[in-house]
């Protein structure tokens, strides 16, 4: 039996639905998910890729690697490509691409804010329940774009409710679940009683892993998506493996 429906396009995955009156936390991805960073964040993978000597980097590649820490995206490109990466050049690749990055940054300015994933946020505060942050995302960006968005002001370290991948252990950030149980932990909530908001796969395998009630915030209305979002999502939902046997993709969409 499809989960019940949730307002405004929020897409269920997975069986586990957790019920208003049980719901105690509500955690967020970031990137994609709060704020619109995405399409900053592209060009400067295909430019460095260029300057070190790797196929380009596609854009629905791209998507097809929301979530996943970014020294793993590294690792994983060079795989791909058959060319050897240590952790030196790991971390030369990665200041080469803050460097683009910075320059996209300030040539487009500050990320926009997703506004009908950041209403459940507030709404939820209204109503006296908990929220986080779990993000895959640079500290430092993480920090920058919460403050340029207005965001620190419902998330922030100081809150005791961000939760980025460089406060776990290597290894261990999405798909692994322990970014969200962190999250849980932090806000002192049963990780069984939450519900997890994300874009992308591994975070929505992330979430999932953790027990939480997972939602998908792609279709939901307002939400601003793109071709290359559409076509790395469809791959991705064709391919997934991470959902047991018991439980599917439940879309439990709604028009309201």
């Amino acid at each position: 039996m499809a989960p019940p429906p949730l307002p405004g396009g929020q897409r269920t995955v997975g069986p586990h639905v957790v019920p208003e009156p049980e719901l105690q936390g509500l955690i967020f991805d970031l990137d994609g998910t709060l704020i619109d960073s995405m399409p900053m964040f592209f060009p400067a993978w295909p430019e460095t890729c260029a300057e070190f000597g790797l196929p380009l980097l596609s854009l629905e590649g791209f998507y097809g690697f929301a979530g996943v820490p970014m020294p793993d995206i590294v690792h994983a490109i060079h795989r791909d490509a058959g060319v050897e990466c240590d952790d030196v050049r790991c971390e030369v690749f990665l200041e080469s691409l803050k460097t683009a990055q910075a320059r996209e940054e300030a040539r487009r300015g500050s990320p926009e804010r997703i506004e009908c994933v950041i209403a459940l946020a507030t709404d939820a505060l209204a109503a006296g329940q908990r929220v986080a942050v779990a993000t895959s995302g640079v500290k430092e960006h993480v920090r920058s774009h919460l403050a340029l968005t207005g965001l620190d002001q419902l998330f922030s370290e100081s809150k005791g409710n961000l939760v980025c991948a460089s406060d776990l252990p290597p290894g261990r950030g999405k798909p692994q679940p322990d970014i969200y149980l962190e999250a849980a932990r932090r806000i002192g909530c049963d990780p069984s009683k939450c519900r997890a908001y994300e874009d992308g796969e591994s975070g929505l395998c992330a979430a999932y892993r953790a027990g939480m009630h997972v939602i998908d915030v792609t279709e939901m209305q307002g939400y601003p998506s793109s071709d290359g979002l559409r076509k790395a999502k469809a791959a991705q939902e064709q391919a997934r493996d991470w959902l047991d046997s018991t439980g599917s993709s439940s879309d439990a969409s709604s028009k309201l």
